[in-house]
């Protein structure tokens, strides 16, 4: 639910601020381009926030589950 969260206010502060910015140079608003900057900053937030809320625990220990497999693979004596 975070990740929704994040990218939705994100998305809307960068359409904010590109009216904002057409506004302060008299330039109508572009829509499609509005469009655009909302949906890919949106995009990027959620890839940003999914990268960044793993269950650090849990990838560490499968992390060093396979350490420990690669290393009696080349000791020669696997456990799997």
């Amino acid at each position: 639910m975070m990740i929704v969260i994040a990218s939705v206010g994100v998305a809307l502060v960068a359409l904010i601020i590109y009216m904002l910015d057409r506004r302060s140079k008299e330039q109508p608003i572009e829509w499609d381009q509005a469009g655009k900057i909302s949906l890919l900053s949106g995009l990027i937030t959620s890839g940003v926030v999914f990268s960044t809320t793993a269950d650090i625990p849990q990838t560490l220990e499968n992390v060093k589950t396979t350490a420990e497999s690669v290393q009696d693979m080349f000791v020669g004596t696997p456990s799997f």
